[in-house]
């Protein structure tokens, strides 16, 4: 498979072409911005190599344990990981689940420890997601910019594993010859 230099490299002169597509899909500098940044991140960050020690994993750094987890369930290569269609969806749901846990830790302990009150509820956390969607809209963040920023990780995800596939057959071609 390609080294993770070679992905960054693909990652990196993918970049000009994405935010050129989306501008001219969407008539927007801000939806192509937001695709191009989330392509770069679903690149370096947030591609199907965090269920391994790589360059992906590592550039999380004291935060890598966050996916921890994920790489005990996922093997390697497989469908859930570097699935063209699955791959990223699950990420994004993980990553998801992950920080809620997390910010819900983090609440409940100062709740525990510091405030000396109630820990929230399940009812309370998805009440601060509401929120924080509601903040989101306030400032003018639509619907478009999401599908923007999904459609980016998922092409800086995708270009990795389409990359490891044109990899698998340039090497088994060769070796027929």
């Amino acid at each position: 498979m390609p080294s993770g230099k070679t992905h960054d490299a693909i990652t990196l002169v993918l970049a000009a072409p994405t935010f050129a597509a989306a501008w001219g899909l969407t008539g927007s500098f801000k939806l192509a911005a937001a695709a191009t940044c989330a392509m770069l991140f679903g690149g370096f960050m947030f591609g199907p190599d965090l269920d391994i020690l790589s360059r992906q994993y590592t550039r999380w750094g004291v935060f890598r344990f966050l996916w921890l987890p994920y790489r005990a369930v996922f093997r390697h290569r497989s469908r859930w990981s570097h699935g063209i269609v699955f791959g990223t969806l699950i990420r994004v749901v993980y990553f998801a689940v992950a920080v809620t846990l997390l910010v819900w830790a983090a609440v409940y302990l100062r709740a525990l420890f510091v405030a000396g009150g109630a820990p929230p509820g399940l009812d309370e956390v998805m009440g601060a997601w509401r929120a924080i969607i509601a903040g989101a809209a306030g400032y003018g963040v639509e619907a478009s910019a999401l599908w923007a920023v999904l459609a980016g990780l998922w092409w800086g995800a995708a270009s990795h594993t389409l990359t490891d596939v044109a990899w698998s057959v340039v090497r088994k071609g060769s070796e027929i010859f």
